[in-house]
């Protein structure tokens, strides 16, 4: 039996081995009654006049399992003659494995004391305190120094299935499930009670009229009478289905307005989408049809002919950048965007990147560095990488003021590629810098500048980390400082992998 007697001193009982011989004895029941000897019989220590029924009652006790029906009044007696009336109620010991009984316990209460007790517990039992008792919305108990139930509350009655007057005079050991294990582990619990005043949130299993094991949080507490005497137990019982029931409720509410949340942040981001699409597609295709229309009327000289067709071809490069972008978001959110893997030089990409911007630099009087440094060769989806660059050179220009300088350069770092694009131009504010990859995002300080739907950057991003598991990010001391944007892909990758 795994009870720690140390557990138990402060109430009175005594240890009996199956053949009735002392094997151990309370502090408690040392101060009530009086010390025995171990290893003496315990009938030596029983009245002359009891013992033949104590005899009778003890060779019952192996025979039956329910020890709490068999509670006996007898008189102690100790050398001196000294003469004590006590109610002992037996509890069998349960052995760890199948076979003979371990022995028994004997809790023994002195009848002067259950007497105090009973005229306690009979002027405390007042309506105000019953009516109190009732409105505890958790299961709640008051057991007797006797260990039974003395009141039980209706929110108890319904987690047990017991109607009140079922309980009432219930030993509480009725109350715990069958297995040993959890028998004891109830015992230690009211023990630990008896010894400190109180237990908080103890795990315990008790079982329903119907044989349903459930868990329960325990509190307990003693309750004393006059004198300090010790009259019984509260006990306070939580179903911990319940609990976990409504955290699982709970868990889901919060998932459910988190998901609604993100709906309302996914309508807005639409709307915002259409609405920012929308301007933009509209926007290079008033100017083709307006320009178009000068064209057509054909009153215009070979210098006009030749601005027009070049606005024109411009804003068609600008429309047809955008569609490509609205085009390559929905893939990579749908997963179907395609990368071409070659093992190739990066280098050359750069060069190619800086060659296509060359006019729009040209026209904001802006330079361009290129700095090649890598010279190797990587596994890469060369359109891809070039898009990339493009974007970053392409926001660069965008976002700088006329005159100012471009550095591009790529060099081996952590056994992959580095490449670095910095700018002199306006800058982004730290609150600004995370929310810059996100789509439609468009810093408003900016959008004087911007041209297009807040989609490059996100875009370059996703093909950098999810289709060459590489990494890309920013740069900034915060506006009127410049930016510098980097991307990172491995070496070590081969063929996409």
């Amino acid at each position: 039996m795994d009870i720690r007697l140390s557990d138990l001193q402060a109430q009175p009982f005594i240890l009996v081995s199956p053949n009735g011989l002392v094997k151990f004895q309370s502090l408690a029941f040392n101060t009530i009654f009086f010390p025995l000897k171990s290893g003496e019989s315990l009938e030596k220590y029983i009245h002359p006049e009891d013992r033949k029924e104590f005899q009778s009652w003890f060779r019952g006790l192996n025979s039956r399992e329910n020890q709490s029906a068999l509670v006996k009044n007898f008189r102690f007696v100790n050398n001196s003659g000294r003469v004590l009336s006590a109610m002992i109620r037996p509890e069998k010991i349960v052995p760890r494995k199948a076979g003979n009984t371990d022995g028994f316990i004997f809790w023994c209460w002195e009848n002067k004391e259950l007497k105090e007790c009973d005229d306690y517990w009979e002027s405390a039992m007042t309506p105000a305190m019953e009516a109190i008792f009732s409105s505890i919305l958790d299961g709640a108990f008051l057991v007797n120094i006797e260990g039974k139930l003395i009141l039980a509350n209706q929110a108890l009655c319904e987690m047990l299935g017991y109607h009140t007057l079922e309980l009432i005079g219930l030993p509480v050991g009725k109350l715990f499930a069958n297995e040993p294990q959890e028998i004891q582990r109830g015992t230690r619990r009211f023990g630990l009670i008896m010894k400190y005043g109180s237990v908080k949130e103890v795990s315990l299993t008790l079982k329903t009229k119907a044989g349903e094991e459930i868990e329960v949080s325990f509190n307990g507490a003693v309750i004393r009478g006059d004198g300090n005497q010790l009259v019984g137990i509260m006990g306070i019982v939580r179903d911990m289905r319940e609990s976990k029931l409504m955290h699982k409720l709970r868990e889901k509410s919060e998932s459910l307005e988190k998901a609604l949340e993100e709906l309302k942040k996914a309508d807005k981001v639409k709307d915002d989408f259409l609405s920012l699409v929308g301007h933009e597609l509209r926007t290079p295709l008033s100017n083709i049809l307006g320009y178009a229309e000068y064209l057509a009327e054909g009153n215009l000289n070979e210098k006009e002919k030749s601005e027009f067709n070049q606005v024109i071809y411009q804003e068609a490069r600008r429309l047809a950048r955008l569609v490509n972008e609205i085009l390559d978001m929905s893939r990579l959110e749908a997963g179907r965007l395609v990368y071409h893997f070659v093992l190739q030089p990066l280098d050359p990409v750069l060069e190619e990147a800086v060659d296509s911007l060359r006019v729009e630099s040209e026209q904001k009087k802006m330079r361009i560095h290129l700095k090649t440094g890598f010279g190797k060769e990587l596994w890469f989806d060369r359109d891809r990488i070039k898009q990339v660059v493009v974007n970053l050179l392409s926001n660069a220009i965008k976002y700088s003021e006329p005159g100012k300088e471009i550095w591009i350069e790529s060099k081996e770092v952590d056994q992959g590629a580095l490449v670095s694009v910095k700018d002199q131009g306006m800058g982004i504010a730290p609150e600004h810098q995370e929310k810059v990859f996100e789509k439609f995002h468009r810093v408003e300080d900016m959008e004087h500048h911007s041209q297009g739907a807040g989609l490059g950057l996100p875009i370059a991003k996703r093909i950098i980390e999810e289709g060459h598991q590489g990494s890309m990010w920013l740069e900034s001391e915060g506006l009127g400082n410049g930016s510098t944007f980097y991307f990172w892909i491995s070496g070590a990758m081969k063929n996409g992998r």
